[in-house]
């Protein structure tokens, strides 16, 4: 009996080993950077996948070459069309001889015409599907999504990464897969993605050899993009959604000739709903601090009363560019990207259950307030302004 039991474990054993019976090589896959998506003809769809090259990827350097050689692509695109996203991968897999594989995947770009007609479509695909990742990054690009991926970059190894990289800068918008999902369902059903431009090549540099780069934003509602903000729009709008992480602000002082420029500018703002009978109103409560990097006016800023007025004109700065947000956003677009919905919602969940069929024409209506406190925490390395003679110096 022993022996039986025994005998039993060990089988039982054995057959845990045959762990890798189902494993799948990397040599097997394809490894898709980013992936965009572009009008075709009679109603279809054509997708564009970055695939890396995996003969160049151990020996590439900082500048794409290797031990001083002539720059190698590290990536390559290839693309297909179909009736919708899945059909036109299925077509793209019978060109390429390994499985395409999206856990390397963090870019998807839109091209602007497909935005303007919808995207829904798509992006069912990117949330529906298990591979893609939910904390990749979401694009609209100025003309054909597909040239973007194209690109040869002369620092990073792919166009792709190019574009994970500045969206993790957080110098403009940057949405991921979740948090577009998460607007789209959310209370005012809009939603806000980054803009893709090409920057011009040089004149001494290969063909493709350049970047994407993010300037401005589009704006959606719902599924289709209804226009676009300026960068300077932009800057506005992550002030009020409070989005400034690491910011220079450069501004006008109100006293003398010249310019003040602030970094590292942190912010913290709040949104503060009230409703008082018919009225809405919104008030944004906005602290923010910087450190003076350069100062080209007369002002000595050791002044306590020269910097207070350095202070109050960083203020105005700062009241501009968000009063130049609502001008765009509430009042000519007239489109909610800056989350007032949410907020009624969380504060005044009657009243919005009520108003919120209306809320299109409710949200351009609703009086916005701001209470702005800056500070400027330290002058620099110097006192008075680097390279000017001491009389020529306002000091008071």
């Amino acid at each position: 009996m022993k022996v039986c039991i025994k005998s039993l474990i060990l089988i039982l054993l054995i057959s845990l080993l045959g762990g890798c019976w189902d494993r799948t090589e990397l040599n097997d896959l394809a490894l898709i950077t980013a992936l965009a998506f572009d009008k075709a003809e009679n109603n279809q769809v054509k997708v564009t996948v970055q695939i890396v090259i995996p003969q160049v990827q151990g020996g590439v350097g900082m500048m794409g070459g290797s031990g001083g050689s002539a720059a190698k692509k590290t990536t390559v695109r290839t693309e297909e069309h179909g009736f919708d996203t899945a059909d036109a991968l299925s077509k793209l897999q019978r060109k390429i001889p390994r499985r395409l594989f999206w856990g390397q995947c963090k870019i998807f770009i839109f091209s602007e015409s497909l935005a303007k007609t919808g995207i829904r479509e798509q992006f069912d695909f990117l949330v529906r599907h298990p591979q893609p990742r939910e904390r990749a990054f979401m694009f609209i690009s100025k003309g054909k999504a597909a040239d973007a991926l194209e690109l040869f970059p002369p620092i990073e190894r792919s166009s792709a990464e190019v574009l994970r990289k500045l969206s993790e800068l957080q110098i403009g918008i940057r949405v991921t897969i979740e948090q577009m999902s998460i607007m789209l369902k959310g209370d005012s059903q809009t939603a806000a993605l980054p803009l893709v431009y090409i920057l011009p090549k040089n004149k001494s540099a290969e063909p493709f050899q350049t970047i994407p780069y993010l300037f401005g934003t589009a704006v959606f509602k719902k599924d289709k993009m209804v226009g676009e903000i300026s960068e300077k729009v932009t800057r506005g709008v992550m002030w009020i959604k409070n989005e400034i992480k690491e910011y220079t602000v450069t501004y006008e002082a109100n006293e003398s000739e010249g310019l003040v420029s602030l970094k590292p500018v942190k912010a913290n703002v709040k949104l503060i709903p009230k409703i008082e009978g018919e009225k809405w109103m919104m008030t944004l409560k906005v602290q923010t601090e910087g450190d003076i990097v350069q100062n080209s006016t007369l002002l000595n800023p050791m002044n306590p009363d020269l910097l207070s007025n350095m202070n109050k004109a960083f203020a105005n700065d700062v009241r501009g560019r968000i009063q130049l947000a609502l001008q765009e956003v509430q009042e000519r677009l007239k489109v909610d990207i800056l989350g007032f919905a949410t907020e009624f919602h969380r504060k005044y969940p009657k009243q919005w259950e009520k108003n919120k069929d209306n809320w299109e024409e409710l949200f351009p209506k609703v009086e916005v307030n701001l209470d702005i406190k800056t500070q400027i925490l330290r002058p620099g390395l110097i006192n008075s302004p680097g390279g000017m003679p001491k009389e020529e110096v306002i000091e008071k």
